[in-house]
């Protein structure tokens, strides 16, 4: 391969252009060998070592001793496997178009798969007859003899295969318009246990359920589940090597079927087939949230789902006695969602909606302000995490370790030191100053290109909006693992399944004190997984956190796929402490003992968040959801190919998720509540950092706002009048809101020394007031073209003294706390004049600025500007 495309390659997994270099020029120009190299730590030099050994030695005084001293250096490191260790086990050969290229036989990739469990054998064209007839003569119940008592029936199945005691009233009202053969729309918070709505109509019917999964790695999961239930399962896709089992699914092998959506288009006609022979008793579309277009994970092969409704009726198919009901899932959607829901799936008028409550007492949510990316910021954020894992680590045994412990060499290690970890900013946050629209900043963007192998000769990868829509993992890819077995088998481990009884749980939502009490109750035990905006930010954070000796592995869609399968495999056996994903570690993630779920950056939209949040806590023990967030900038989309329609869409998300961020004095778990369009009775949750902490002290912010809004009513009616000559910017250009507090700052001395960010966080209050609005009628998530509204008008034409109480938001507490900024040039030359703020000034220079040699010239001050005034008298 070209070396200019190996190193794109590896841009796009996220790695450093350095370290690229740096292996290209060691093992060639061959992809596999340069990932190799880069996640292989027994390649590093030995001079590399003995500093990583120093850094390692005074991380381990920072969190206390590690286990017994060592003169040597081996021993005085916790060694990091690399991925080599892992990947050999479970290697296989590329994918070919014929099974009987494969090393491996399929019975053993079976058997590895499943972890021991029963799957069937392959089978021959001639033993697909006898064995669908086997399967429906195994049949719990025929579709006619559910009867009334269908209730004891399923009582019996959910305590003989998942050891539950009974349905929750939701699942019972799905199942009930199930079987009055009515669609449904389920909307139940992430692990109430919305699969069971779906799995059981299989088991009490004999038929066929087809479930449709966004994600291989959801389908994998749940058949694997299943399996260990006792119930017979596959999953169809893409990443599907045995075309047998697709053969055996539609001849009705197997109880459920999970199809990824690209794929059910394509088994219309052997659909049809199955419905003939062994029957379907459901088709069950879950994450349905990816249908609508308003949706934050909108996917097009999800849109073409109605070709169900169109292809399963009883005018379509004559032998049908009544439609195939179609049961529509997810944990995240909104009243709009909803409607685009129905409408897309073509799902009948007398469609049953049934909705639980999004309330998830055992959650605290967390914001927290942090500049992120930076070797400063993850030393503060990450420090508690660091001395949690390693307290951990004392007693724990040790185990094996998948991570991508790319460990940086002297050098690089010293550039980290001084700053150079800032390139690994994400391109979500930016400077709303900088940003118009869509656009993200040049420096953001900017990729460096030293040596011979740099970017830019490269002609296919220039920095595009596909090309960083890629970078980011903004759309999740369908085959996100792996997996050469996607066929298995139930079998009954105990009787009773008593290994499967989930322990009993306190009422949490409807019972305050004992919700006060997970206040400052400890986390148990259990991995984290952090959520990083960029594939570099996945490789710099795993990286960073694997030098403490923590179990950390990156996870994004450009890494290597048996790489990603060994992370997800590990994951799951509690192997790895921590995660640091993108968005492509996929939805639905079935784990029930996730204690964290960190958010590094602001998410796109509340429902994302709230999806990935979700993820901890299943097994309904006190879980944290933190969102580390940099509160002094407003965060921008990240690059994707939308419409105008669904850029504003997306837009009026991210201001959702912004302004959730900023909220300083309602309950946060009432905020996310309320959002997806629920009432919530109770008065907080009293677990979020809001309810713990308490809001700030209100403050009457009148005099404040009068100014603002005569401000912004002088210029808008200066900007309506062509021919004004107040304004100092272009003829008929608006003024922004930075220009119209500079112009607070020169008019009214005692806010002279305001700073900008306090003034973006009363605009943002006023604009919820309903006193100002969006000047140019775009959707933005701060606002910044002001214009006055009627409402506006009123309050500044009242005389009543009525205060203008308002709780602060986060951004205008941070900037009291930051140092102010000086409001004008003649203030701060007043600085320069004391020779105390003189020096601390230059010192403050010479801390961070390496001295640069300059050719020595004298230049005569220019009296005509101040600072030449300020130079002439300092010189005297």
């Amino acid at each position: 391969m070209d070396p200019d495309q190996v190193v794109a390659e590896l841009v796009g997994m996220g790695f450093e252009l350095s370290d690229i270099t740096n292996a290209v020029e060691v093992v060639g120009s061959s992809i596999d060998s340069a990932i190799d190299y880069l996640l292989d730590d027994s390649r590093r030099n030995t001079a590399s070592a003995s500093t990583r050994t120093a850094c390692f030695t005074s991380c381990a005084g920072m969190l206390g001793k590690r286990g017994s001293s060592s003169s040597s250096c081996s021993a005085g490191k916790i060694r990091q496997s690399s991925i080599k260790e892992f990947t050999q086990s479970a290697s296989r050969p590329k994918r070919s178009k014929t099974m009987n290229k494969l090393n491996m036989s399929q019975s053993e990739v079976l058997q590895r798969d499943t972890g021991g469990q029963n799957v069937h054998p392959p089978l021959e064209d001639s033993d697909l007859h006898v064995a669908t007839e086997k399967a429906v003569s195994s049949s719990y119940y025929k579709d006619e003899d559910i009867g009334p008592d269908w209730q004891k029936k399923v009582k019996t199945l959910l305590q003989k295969h998942f050891g539950f005691p009974l349905l929750k009233d939701f699942q019972k009202d799905a199942l009930e318009a199930w079987l009055s053969h009515q669609d449904c729309l389920v909307l139940a918070a992430t692990g109430s246990g919305k699969s069971l709505c779906f799995q059981i109509p299989a088991l009490l019917t004999g038929k066929v359920v087809i479930v449709i999964s966004p994600l291989i790695s959801l389908m994998h999961d749940q058949c694997l589940k299943l399996a260990k239930h006792g119930v017979s399962a596959c999953f169809l896709g893409s990443g599907q090597t045995d075309r047998s089992v697709e053969q055996k699914a539609m001849a009705g092998m197997y109880s459920i079927v999970y199809v990824c959506p690209e794929t059910i288009l394509r088994l219309m006609k052997p659909l049809q087939s199955l419905a003939e022979s062994r029957g379907i008793a459901l088709f069950a579309v879950d994450e349905v949230h990816c249908v609508s277009k308003w949706g934050h994970d909108f996917r097009p092969d999800y849109r073409r789902l109605s070709v169900l409704r169109e292809s399963f009726r009883m005018d379509t198919m004559k032998f049908l006695k009544f439609d195939i009901p179609i049961m529509a899932l997810t944990a995240t959607a909104t009243t709009r969602v909803r409607e685009d829901i129905l409408q897309s799936l073509h799902m009948s008028k007398a469609t049953k909606i049934v909705l639980t409550s999004f309330f998830r007492p055992n959650l605290r949510f967390l914001v927290k302000h942090s500049k992120t990316s930076s070797l400063a910021s993850y030393n503060k954020d990450f420090h508690e995490l660091i001395s949690i894992y390693s307290r951990k680590g004392k007693s724990s045994s040790k185990n094996k370790l998948m991570s991508t412990n790319l460990e940086e060499n002297s050098e690089s290690s010293d550039n980290a030191s001084n700053g150079c970890m800032d390139e690994c900013t994400g391109i979500n946050e930016v400077n709303v100053d900088d940003v118009e629209g869509d656009a993200v900043s040049d420096s953001d963007n900017e990729v460096s290109s030293p040596g011979r192998y740099g970017l830019d000769s490269l002609k296919d990868r220039q920095l595009s909006v596909e090309y960083l829509e890629d970078e980011c993992d903004v759309v999740q890819d369908v085959d996100d693992l792996d997996v050469s077995c996607g066929e298995f088998s139930g079998k009954l481990a105990l009787k009773g399944c008593r290994g499967f009884l989930l322990h009993k749980t306190p009422d949490l939502a409807n019972d305050p004190e004992e919700r006060a009490k997970l206040r400052h109750k400890p986390l148990e035990d259990g991995p984290t997984i952090i959520y990083a905006p960029t594939r570099k930010e996945t490789l710099s954070i795993s990286k960073f956190l694997s030098k403490f000796g923590i179990k950390a592995a990156a996870y994004n869609a450009k890494l290597p796929k048996s790489h990603r399968r060994q992370v997800h495999k590990e994951f799951h056996e509690n192997t790895l402490q921590v995660i640091v994903a993108t968005i492509a570690f996929g939805m639905g993630i079935d784990k029930l003992n996730v204690r964290r779920i960190i958010h590094y950056g602001w998410p796109q939209s509340l429902e994302a968040y709230y999806q990935e949040a979700g993820r901890a806590g299943r097994d309904g023990k006190v879980a944290e959801c933190v969102l580390y967030a940099n509160l002094s900038r407003t965060p921008t989309l990240l690059p994707s190919q939308r419409s105008e329609e669904q850029t504003k869409q997306a837009y009026k998300m991210l201001s959702d998720c912004f302004r959730y961020g900023m909220n300083t004095s309602c309950c946060r778990a009432k905020t996310l509540v309320e959002y997806f369009g629920e009432h919530f009775l109770l008065e907080k949750c009293l677990v979020c950092d809001i309810c713990i902490k308490g809001p700030p002290e209100r403050q009457n912010l009148k005099a404040e706002a009068i100014i603002f809004l005569q401000v912004v009513s002088t210029h808008c009616r200066n900007f309506a009048d062509i021919s004004y000559g107040g304004y100092e910017g272009r003829l008929g250009e608006r003024p922004n809101i930075k220009a119209l507090v500079s112009r607070i700052r020169e008019q009214y001395q005692q806010f002279s020394a305001s700073d900008l960010l306090w003034w973006r966080g009363l605009a943002r209050l006023l604009e919820v007031e309903g006193f100002i609005r969006e000047g140019d009628d775009m959707t933005r998530v701060q606002i910044k073209y002001p214009e006055l509204t009627e409402r506006g008008r009123q309050f500044l034409s009242s005389e009543t003294e009525q205060p203008f109480h308002v709780y602060p938001e986060a951004d205008m507490l941070l900037s009291m706390t930051c140092p102010k900024s000086f409001s004008s040039f003649a203030e701060w030359g007043k600085g320069w004049a004391d020779p105390e703020i003189r020096r601390q000034r230059l010192q403050r220079k010479r801390t961070w600025k390496s001295p640069r040699k300059r050719k020595s010239r004298k230049r005569q001050p220019d009296s005509n500007t101040v600072r030449g005034r300020l130079t002439a008298k300092l010189s005297k």
